[in-house]
């Protein structure tokens, strides 16, 4: 019996070593990413000072990733917004509560929904164009070209995108929560009779600034988390348009991962300080 089950439990074993062999490649791979991008964000800071002498380039990136995702931002915000109506005001109406639902519906995307959907958007257009034009500049060389001339690849190519991020993020936010509550108030009226007015009380008697501030601060951790895993999986591109499209799909799937982290991590922070605080 023994020896028919040899060839079976040699599979087993061979499989759960392969299994183990690119979990433990997996977690060193990710591991050093971590690291080189952290490595790359302090390299981000000390180019701040000449930030100056890229001001054109920050323009010209907060009108790329910026200025152009409003009107994807705003659609899938709108209709976010719309959607939490209807299903949270059918809930609530059954209680008689109906009056609470911009309450409901204004703090959940000042708190959340809008700093996570303007991440969204950015890492999935605009951090997958930032890895993919620096992986191609690394290809053809462009960055060796620089490196050349003397020319800082991070200060000329990195820091601007980073800053673009940090303040397009806020700008991004505010746009979806704006446009996420007005959303839910045209469903709230034309569904269930909620008079716009009455909707945008209970928000503003509910919100706190606290609320708001909260949602711009999540919004720039994310914008720099986005902005330098972008770059650095642009400029450690290797192996041509096939490494270029593998940066590009790495930044996407890196920016989801650590972007959930780090609002949850947030979330937690600055909840304990709302506590302490007693906001």
């Amino acid at each position: 019996m023994s020896e028919e089950l040899k060839p079976f439990t040699q599979r087993i074993t061979e499989r759960a070593t392969k299994i183990s062999a690119v979990t433990g490649r997996s977690v060193l791979n990710r591991s050093s990413g971590a690291g080189r991008a952290t490595l790359l964000l302090w390299d981000v800071i000390k180019t701040l000072p000449q930030a100056g002498r890229s001001f054109k380039a920050i323009v010209r990136q907060i009108d790329v990733s910026g200025f152009g995702s409003i009107m994807v931002l705003s659609l899938i915000a709108g209709l976010t917004g719309m959607i939490m109506a209807l299903q949270t005001g059918s809930e609530l109406d059954k209680f008689g509560i109906l009056d609470s639902l911009g309450a409901i519906i204004g703090t959940t995307f000042c708190r959340e929904l809008g700093p996570i959907w303007a991440a969204i958007i950015i890492l999935s257009r605009v951090g997958a164009s930032m890895a993919a034009e620096l992986g191609t500049m690394v290809v053809n060389e462009e960055v060796d070209a620089l490196e050349v001339m003397s020319i800082n690849p991070v200060r000329y190519l990195v820091m601007p995108r980073v800053i673009a991020l940090i303040l397009a993020m806020p700008m991004l936010t505010v746009i979806a929560d704006i446009v996420g509550l007005y959303g839910g108030s045209v469903v709230a009226q034309a569904q269930f009779g909620l008079p716009i007015s009455t909707f945008f009380e209970s928000a503003e008697t509910s919100l706190t600034g606290w609320d708001f501030y909260s949602g711009l601060i999540k919004s720039m951790v994310f914008g720099t988390i986005i902005a330098v895993i972008a770059c650095d999986q642009g400029l450690a591109t290797r192996g041509g348009a096939e490494g270029v499209g593998r940066a590009t799909t790495q930044s996407v799937m890196l920016n989801v991962i650590f972007v959930l982290v780090a609002d949850f991590v947030m979330t937690k922070c600055l909840e304990d300080i709302r506590n302490a605080a007693g906001i």
